[in-house]
């Protein structure tokens, strides 16, 4: 297994409301007809963009509410296919939230930009898609949808339906059973203000929906009403513009920073390079790997969940695990005779390789030009954009969005998955190595033109990293929901890795500001067992 480096979530929860079995509709039926409600597929797809503003009135949660009631403005600007800016302004203060197609980020009053992560990333993402495609392509788009019930709103019964964008991701909305008309969503709160991985039942957002009326053949709410930390805010829309030029300007990253920025590419080559630096630090380290994996439905409800926990070892550039327990019950007997063996021969076989290559300054070199190949591969098909500089888990990082470079014509099967690749990299400039990666397929990628397999679009990973010792960045965080085809079998993986308790072979480990998403920080107790005791010596000989 090649080493984690350069190379999820609030729920939904409905308060106040019974769910009234509803055997005559399902939900896609709901969703479509709420389509034609608004003007029909057709007029739907048709816009591109989409801006919207109004006049807002906040009113809070004051004893004395005329007193705690101020006006604002709100903006709303889509673009097709998968970005949106959304802003609400009281006095001088804006909130922004943003997703500009390959990162999202949000910017609280006074305060600077930062892009955020996480649970927050993916719900931004899934906002430019829920906000893009209208509910026209769900099946097309890989979104699930349930009919939950009958639910209550505003003394009107409407239809109960949950939208799942993956089994983290969901929100619900609410189709009023006369008119079709969407009348209410609740979904979680965007951004870090709100608290990432909020307990269920905080951090959602609330929005009905009132008086629609026709704009160029499509229907559009002109009163809106949305609740969100304690707060109401009334929205009166005093302009809708379809299908007019929007700069993608708009979505993107503000930077004050005015330091230069170093140059990407090389930036990407300078990490490339560093490798071999790092990966011979990194050998004198173990630490407690646990992996989550999840079955999900085709709704994207999770059916099952199981846990395996390892230690895990780096030789050179790989990364040898050790499985120890599974669902919290170490394994015994014959079973762990035998994870024993499989263990000690992959160990030894990748000791093996590695003392090769480091004897062996042809192999060395070999490995150094195919590493550089993907790289040059990667630097193609890529472009590399909105370089900023952001404190990132106390260390300042160079954070750049890239996505497929539209004008390359792939040459090799590196190049033609990298094109349909999109995300953010967060890269501690000093130390040359990546902090955190997001990354995930704009679009299907296929393999041996479809005959031998595809990745389907919307496959996700996030890797994080920690400082340990501040002398390196090692893996403590890796997310993956994949959805592939290999032949004619079909596949989905939802994983999550979380990496503690790292041990340097004979010193103490000192983790740095960085601390993986929902994992306890450093100097919090362990909740997992320790690794097996590492050998006190400098080199990664195998654990006995």
């Amino acid at each position: 297994m090649k080493r984690i480096g350069p190379s999820l979530a609030g729920l939904v929860m409905v308060a106040g409301m019974m769910a009234i079995p509803c055997p005559a509709q399902n939900a896609q039926k709901i969703v479509d007809e709420y389509v034609r409600a608004i003007g029909g597929e057709k007029a739907v797809a048709a816009q591109r963009t989409q801006s919207i503003s109004g006049s807002v009135r906040v009113k809070g949660t004051g004893d004395d509410e005329d007193s705690s009631e101020s006006l604002g403005t709100y903006s709303l600007v889509v673009k097709a296919p998968n970005k949106f800016y959304s802003e609400f302004g009281v006095g001088a203060a804006r909130d922004v939230v943003a997703f500009n197609g390959k990162s999202a980020w949000e910017k609280n009053g006074g305060a600077a930009a930062v892009t955020l992560t996480g649970p927050s990333a993916f719900e931004a993402e899934a906002e430019a898609r829920y906000l893009n495609g209208r509910l026209v392509h769900l099946k097309r788009d890989k979104v699930g949808v349930h009919l939950v019930g009958n639910a209550d709103v505003h003394s009107q019964t409407a239809y109960q339906v949950e939208l799942a964008f993956s089994p983290e991701v969901k929100r619900e909305l609410f189709f009023d059973t006369g008119t079709h008309l969407l009348v209410r969503e609740i979904r979680p709160a965007i951004g870090a203000a709100t608290g990432e991985g909020a307990a269920s039942g905080t951090g959602s957002v609330q929005t009905d929906y009132f008086d629609y009326r026709a704009v160029k053949g499509v229907m559009e709410p002109q009163s809106m009403e949305v609740t969100r930390d304690g707060k109401t805010y009334t929205i009166s829309v005093t302009h809708i513009d379809l299908n007019s030029d929007v700069s993608d300007a708009i979505f993107n990253f503000p930077s004050n920073d005015k330091r230069p920025l170093p140059d990407i590419p090389q930036l990407l080559r300078d990490l490339n390079a560093n490798q071999r630096a790092i990966e011979e630090i990194q050998k004198h380290y173990t630490c407690h790997l646990t992996v989550e994996e999840l079955k999900v439905d085709s709704k994207g409800d999770v059916t099952s969940k199981s846990m395996k926990e390892y230690d895990s070892y780096f030789i050179g550039e790989d990364e040898v695990r050790r499985l120890i327990a599974k669902d919290g019950k170490p394994l015994e007997g014959d079973e762990k005779n035998k994870e024993e063996e499989r263990f000690s021969k992959q160990f030894d076989e990748l000791k093996k390789k590695q003392a090769e290559l480091e004897n062996d300054p042809k192999k060395q070199e070999k490995q150094q030009e195919r590493d550089d190949e993907q790289i040059s591969d990667f630097l193609r098909a890529e472009t590399f954009t909105n370089p900023r500089r952001e404190i990132f888990r106390g260390h300042e990082v160079i954070v750049f969005d890239f996505a497929a470079n539209p004008d390359y014509r792939p040459r090799n099967l590196n190049e033609s998955i990298a094109q349909k690749l999109g995300g953010v990299v967060w890269v501690d400039e000093e130390a040359r190595d990546v902090a955190r990666l997001e990354a995930r397929f704009m679009d299907s990628a296929k393999i041996g033109g479809g005959l031998v397999g595809a990745i389907s679009k919307g496959t996700n990973l996030v890797i994080e990293q920690a400082k340990v010792n501040d002398e390196v960045w090692l893996p403590t965080y890796a997310e993956v929901h994949a959805s592939a085809r290999l032949a004619f079998v079909h596949f989905k993986a939802n994983e999550i890795d979380r990496y503690t308790d790292y041990r340097k072979f004979g010193s103490e480990v000192k983790l740095g500001g960085a601390v993986p998403l929902d994992a306890p920080p450093a100097n919090a107790p362990s909740t997992a067992p320790p690794p097996s005791t590492p050998p006190q010596n400098t080199t990664p000989e195998k654990p006995q």
